[in-house]
Order: C-alpha cells, then sequence, then structure tokens
C-alpha cells in the first residue's frame, strides 16, 4: 500500500491558531526541522512537540499561498547533506512545534559524494481561519517603513513606465512567458536583424533583474555494465540495495533502472518495477501482476522460475526476481561489472531559451538546454589557472557550446598580434567575425555568451 504524505497542526498549534483569531496576536513562523524518522516512517500524531529524530534545521525564509493552501518554505543549503528527509516540523519563535509533516523520502546527499544540490522544502498550513494569513509573521523576513515604501514609490514613477504605457507608442514593449519580446513588437526590417550582432541578446534573469543564464555543477560518477541492462552510472557512493535507482546517462539524469534484487558477492542483480501479485481461481499457476498483467508459471511461483504470458507457456515475458506474499517483480537476473574507477566531471549549462544574433545579422532562439563538459580543459598542476571564453555554435541546425582559451578582438582592421583559436569581429560593413586556424582567418559563426576560469588539479 502505498504511503500517504501529509501535514497535520499540533494541538499547542491549533490552540495558537485560535488565540490568535481571538485576540489578534501574532500567529508566528520561525523555522523548519527536518528529520529521519528513526529510519521508518510514521503517521505523525496532533500530540507532537517535537520530531522523532532532527537532523537539520532552518529559519523560513518565504510564506506563500498556492490557490486556497498557505506554505511556508526554506532551503537546505547545497553545503549541507548527508541525511534523508522522512518528517518535517514548522517550529515558533520559543521552539514550539506548530505543525508535523509526514515527507516524501528525500536524500540529501553528502557534498563529499560529488552531487551538490540545494533541497527546497515546502510544508502546508492548515490555517482553521483564512483570516488567520494576515496574523502571520516571520522575524526574519525584512520589512519596510511607511518613508521607504513611499521613497520607493517616487523613484518607481521617476525612472519606470507605467503597466497601461506597455506596447503603446513611446511605451515598452512587452514579454512572452519565456522572457522574450514577441515579434509583432518588433519593427521590420527586411536586410538584417535589429538586434545587436555577435553578442548575447536575451536569457532568463534571477530574482533581482540580473542575467541567469550560465550554470556550473561538479559531477562524480562510476560506470558498470551489466548483462541486459548495458551500461549504466551510478554516483561514488552508490549502495547496491533494493529501490536503489541507476541511471542512463554520466550526468545522473536520466533514470535507467530501479534494483529489485542484488548480490554484490556474486555480482549478479535484477532490474524492474515491483508490482501487486494476485492469483486466480481458474487453474493451478495463473497469477496476475499489476505491472506486466496476466502470466501462468508451470511450476510452484518463487524466485527464479520462469513466466509466461500464455497457458501453453510459449512466451516466455521473464522469470521472478522478487516475491512476497502480495507483491511481485518479473524480469531477468543479470550479472554486472565495474568498467572503470571514479571520473569526474564539469557540466557547464547555458538554460534555455535564449537568443543570440550572429555576425552577418542572423538571430537565433534557443529553446533547449545546451550543456559542455570541461573536465579535460582543466590545467595540470594544482597551482595553475586558465580562462576560458563561452561561445555558441549552430551547425546544421543543431546548437552547441564551445569552449577556447582565445582572445576576441572587436575592431575595423585585422589583429596585428595573434594566436590560434582567437576570434576577430569585424566591425566595418559587411560585419563579419571570423577564427583564426591553419595560418589563416577563417568565417566563423560562433558567438561569446560567457567566460569561466579552471584550476588545475587532480580530476
Amino acid at each position: 500500500m502505498a504511503e500517504e504524505f501529509y501535514s497535520i497542526v499540533t494541538d499547542y498549534g491549533s490552540q495558537k491558531q485560535l488565540n490568535s483569531i481571538k485576540n489578534g496576536t501574532p500567529f508566528d513562523v520561525q523555522e523548519i526541522a527536518l528529520g529521519d524518522s528513526g529510519g521508518t516512517y510514521y503517521n505523525p500524531s496532533p500530540s507532537q512537540t517535537a520530531l522523532r529524530k532532527e537532523v537539520w534545521r532552518g529559519t523560513i525564509q518565504k510564506c506563500e499561498w498556492d490557490g486556497n493552501r498557505f506554505y511556508c518554505l526554506t532551503t537546505v543549503p547545497a553545503e549541507v547533506g548527508g541525511f534523508v528527509v522522512r518528517e518535517a516540523g514548522i517550529y515558533d519563535c520559543d521552539g514550539n512545534l506548530l505543525v508535523v509533516s509526514k515527507f516524501p523520502e528525500t536524500t540529501k546527499q553528502d557534498p563529499s559524494s560529488g552531487t551538490v544540490k540545494e533541497l527546497t522544502i515546502r510544508i502546508e498550513i492548515q490555517l482553521s481561519n483564512i483570516e488567520l494569513a494576515e496574523l502571520i509573521i516571520n522575524p526574519d523576513i525584512q520589512t519596510a517603513t511607511k518613508d521607504e515604501l513611499t521613497n520607493l514609490s517616487d523613484k518607481i514613477n521617476a525612472e519606470f513606465q507605467a503597466v497601461v504605457e506597455k506596447g503603446q507608442p513611446n511605451g515598452y514593449a512587452p514579454v512572452d512567458n519565456n522572457g522574450l519580446i514577441p515579434i509583432e513588437f518588433i519593427p521590420e526590417i527586411k536586410t538584417k536583424s535589429i538586434l545587436t550582432p555577435f553578442c548575447l541578446n536575451s536569457c532568463k534573469l534571477d530574482s533581482k533583474g540580473n542575467p541567469d543564464l550560465l550554470s556550473c555543477e561538479t559531477v562524480k560518477v562510476v560506470k558498470y555494465t551489466s548483462s541486459t541492462l548495458g551500461e549504466f552510472y551510478v554516483a561514488p557512493n552508490f549502495v547496491f540495495e533494493k529501490d536503489a535507482v541507476v541511471y542512463a546517462d554520466i550526468e545522473l539524469s536520466e533514470v535507467k533502472g530501479t534494483i529489485v534484487a542484488v548480490d554484490t558477492n556474486a555480482l549478479s542483480i535484477a532490474f524492474g518495477e515491483i508490482g501487486l501479485l494476485s492469483e486466480y481461481d481458474d487453474i493451478t499457476g495463473h497469477y496476475s501482476n499489476s505491472v506486466t498483467g496476466e502470466f501462468y508459471v508451470q511450476d510452484t511461483l518463487a524466485l527464479g522460475v520462469e513466466c509466461f504470458a500464455d497457458a501453453e507457456f510459449s512466451e516466455r515475458i521473464g522469470v521472478v526476481t522478487y516475491l512476497n506474499l502480495t507483491k511481485i517483480c518479473i524480469s531477468e537476473n543479470e550479472t554486472y561489472s565495474l568498467n572503470g574507477n571514479i571520473t569526474t566531471h564539469i557540466y557547464i549549462t547555458a538554460h534555455a531559451p535564449f537568443t543570440y544574433t550572429t555576425a552577418d545579422s542572423t538571430t537565433h532562439n534557443v529553446e533547449n538546454n545546451l550543456v559542455l563538459d570541461v573536465i579535460n580543459l582543466c590545467p595540470e598542476s594544482a597551482d595553475e589557472t586558465k580562462d576560458f571564453n563561452l561561445f555558441v555554435n549552430n551547425d546544421n541546425d543543431e546548437y552547441s557550446l564551445i569552449a577556447l582559451s582565445n582572445n576576441i578582438f572587436t575592431q575595423m582592421l585585422e589583429p596585428t598580434n595573434y594566436s590560434v583559436n582567437d576570434i576577430w569581429f569585424r566591425i566595418i560593413e559587411p560585419l563579419a567575425s571570423y577564427i583564426f586556424l591553419l595560418n589563416i582567418w577563417q568565417e566563423t559563426n560562433l558567438v561569446p555568451i560567457g567566460v569561466f576560469t579552471l584550476e588545475g588539479g587532480e580530476k
């Protein structure tokens, strides 16, 4: 039976809500705590005053509505990890538990594993009265005085245009859901693009209005091969056990299989999906699996027994790789082997959508993320650093990223002091861009979109 996940208000939290509504006093929320429930799920109780086994606690960063539901949010920093979340709670300024949540099992990897990511936690507060939302306060959320708001309003009115002027003459152009200006608001110029050539024209912005195009992530992976599933990848600290997930790619983003049985000594393994088991009364050996459907066995149902799709036992569908009284998995028993040592990858991602224009005034709209592994570009020496320019390239309508440690010249005349891979953007008509290869300047459609620096050392 699948676990159900939910949040409940504690007895203390319910009484505090009633007091806040009755007396108009603040309903303060201060922290979110996470726990691992001592290794197994349990059903939260309104009488709880603490989590069963707390593993982390942090300040609430945001409160928000989602439809008619009210939530508190916090973020576990990337540098924190090494635990599993199965329970969570919201605490007030005095350390009293207001809400306790049965949380979907979530692993926060230890940073030393090579997987360094933030984890956002969102917990619902069930309000007894919608007016209570106006009384909820978090002392760590910054507030502004009336004078500060007045000064900000005056600044906005003086320096920005009103929304009603959007799309109007002498106003400003609107943007679509991707942050791009719709074509109908761009004046038509038949000869060339109106956007600035040889540069990035638009991309996503962060919450502060700064460009949010590039990100970098270091990932360590180990490659294995199984006799049926083929090649798969896992993190260095991966534990071969039931329900563990393996991946099809070195980015560890595309799930390839879930382990249902494994013997690490014999290097045998089985992947698959566990379903519910039921038995028919018509003939012996007739069963049903909620994943694969009806099946038949010739012998007693047990691990390793072959399963067939028909009563004549002519269409084999696999063997029993997992079995208990109510659940079963039909797949194949395999062997697996280690292909090599731990490998490190440094991925630079250009996040779509973004727009750029080449030197010949051709504008490109990139709609999918572009990823480049730059680990092989790292200097050998630990005390050495190397600077790179990051370019976007289009070849037969396929976009890609290219990193070059080079110089970029933006000038009218041909450079006089240049090296291999240097780029020259000629700023006299006709505009053009060149790359220096094989002792000559050759035309290129590369466009710079960022810079980065790599440090040397052990890969």
